[in-house]
């Protein structure tokens, strides 16, 4: 995530897709506590929003991701806000199923546009 922050040029869209990446860190971190209500934070929920793909609304341009990194951060989001959640149910059986998902989009979205590459952008 933050390769992906890092690689903008629109400061504001580095500055969306940092807050995911730290918002991922969160949730599948402090967030996930056992014997709590399972709601990620209200700030967490709104960072790792699927609208995270067009990065922030002053921007002059979207994000530059290729699909296959879109799909991925999505992915990745979708997982993180699911985290805090597994407390509410089978947390050793449900946190490693999502941690594992989640390290499967990375792949994916790395996978997506080989380091290089300039013309997937």
């Amino acid at each position: 995530m933050r390769q992906l922050a890092a690689r903008q040029a629109e400061e504001r869209n580095r500055a969306v897709l940092g807050r995911a990446a730290d918002a991922i860190e969160r949730a599948a971190g402090r967030e996930v506590i056992p014997g709590g209500d399972g709601q990620p934070a209200e700030e967490l929920a709104y960072d790792l929003a699927a609208d995270v793909v067009t990065g922030s609304p002053y921007a002059q341009a979207l994000p530059e991701l290729v699909m296959g990194e879109r799909i991925a951060l999505v992915a990745v989001c979708a997982l993180a806000a699911a985290m805090p959640r597994t407390v509410l149910g089978e947390l050793e059986r449900e946190l490693p199923a999502l941690a594992a998902t989640m390290d499967a989009a990375v792949e994916a979205g790395l996978a997506a546009c080989p380091t290089g590459n300039t013309a997937c952008l």
